[in-house]
């Protein structure tokens, strides 16, 4: 049976996500942090600063006796690569070693499961990276609408599409490729300490989620956790896409709100001038989004983040959404626990970075140090 939950991680890459989080530390930080003896923390440290992971970046305060050396990530060691594909459109980002995005570009390329699409994807990526990313590339994440166990996508109500493997996508790729659900995506993206605990719900051009816990995403047993958009919301309601009535999804998604007469700002610019049938629409909208983020209150019991194109325009109407959310919670004296993302655009493509980043980042410079390969050796592209 599948756990779900990651894996225990290597101390190498616990330090790694450590840094990309605290961005600098010594030597016994890291050791106390962690929960490290300090022979494991030396050893590690050293492997690391002779990979080119970390760097030495000056001297700690000393309150007498030698000074501790201070630890950073050496940002331009290596780069990573997001990918988004989603309905309408495909993302591609690069991202250096400390996490920090240095180019985003937004292609008009809806997906076809087709050879044209494929190569059309290709010839674009290829030409991103000749264009934004230095060597070496150590890695890629591709963020898809559908669950996937890494493998092949499972399932995508959205494209129609079952058990389809991933290679015709990684021959497309010009190093390795993880695949995740855009949701567990944009969650990672979220995500700002290594015990960090929420569920991520997604208000995007369908409705997911992602649950995270102790810094750690939990895929369930068929990889399905996190499928709020197809948790029944109304008995015998609205007709979902999935082909089921009352999903969240057919009350929750951005054309539900909007009921698909306009684009999402528009429509919020509309409330902002108190146009009355724009804001039913967006009462309306709340109730629903409350009796949801109530409901997950109760079964998970920790914040919950909303995000999606909703989530990076619903905070000037945060406080409606929480006056409803306490009618429907009891048991909190204070609704506490709500909170519009801080990602709001690029979420998942930045996520599916951060994701090459944390299975690439140590392995794939230890690999090319071990190889002798130089930076434009590591370019095929």
């Amino acid at each position: 049976m599948q756990t779900g939950i990651q894996g225990k991680k290597q101390a190498k890459d616990r330090i790694f996500e450590l840094l990309c989080v605290k961005h600098v530390l010594t030597r016994q930080d890291i050791a106390s942090e962690l929960g490290l003896s300090m022979p494991t923390t030396l050893q590690n440290v050293t492997d690391l600063l002779e990979i080119g992971v970390l760097r030495e970046c000056g001297s700690a305060e000393s309150n007498g006796g030698r000074k501790a050396q201070r630890l950073c990530l050496n940002g331009n060691a290596g780069w990573a690569i997001g990918v988004d594909i989603a309905v309408h459109h495909t993302e591609f980002a690069v991202m250096d070693l400390c996490g920090n995005v240095q180019g985003i570009r937004v292609i008009a390329l809806p997906f076809q499961d087709d050879p044209e699409w494929y190569e059309q994807f290709r010839k674009a990526l290829l030409q991103f990276l000749r264009d934004t990313a230095p060597a070496p590339l150590l890695g890629a994440g591709v963020s898809f609408p559908g669950t996937t166990d890494g493998s092949e996508i499972l399932h995508s109500h959205i494209f129609g599409l079952a058990h389809m493997g991933l290679e015709r996508f990684r021959r497309c790729i010009p190093c390795p490729a993880v695949f995740d659900n855009d949701a567990n995506c944009a969650c990672r993206a979220e995500s700002r300490t290594a015990q960090d605990s929420f569920v991520y719900l997604s208000l995007n051009e369908t409705v997911g989620g992602a649950c995270m816990f102790n810094g750690s995403l939990v895929a369930g047993d068929t990889f399905h956790a996190g499928e709020i958009g197809h948790m029944i919301l109304v008995p015998d309601g609205n007709r979902c896409y999935c082909g089921k009535e009352g999903c969240a999804d057919a009350y929750l998604s951005p054309k539900a709100l909007t009921a698909g007469a306009e684009p999402m700002e528009a429509f919020f610019d509309r409330v902002h001038a108190g146009d009355p049938t724009a804001m039913l629409q967006l009462d309306s909208y709340l109730r629903y989004l409350a009796i949801l983020l109530t409901n997950l209150r109760m079964l998970y019991n920790t914040d919950l983040i909303i995000g999606g194109r909703v989530g990076g325009l619903i905070g000037p109407y945060m406080q409606q959404l929480l006056d409803k959310a306490a009618q429907y919670d009891l048991f909190a004296r204070d609704i506490d626990y709500i909170y519009p993302c801080a990602c709001r655009e690029h979420a998942c493509v930045t996520g599916a970075a951060k994701f090459a980043l944390s299975c690439f980042g140590c392995r794939a410079l230890k690999e090319m140090k071990e190889g002798g390969e130089d930076d434009e050796a590591s370019r095929d592209f």
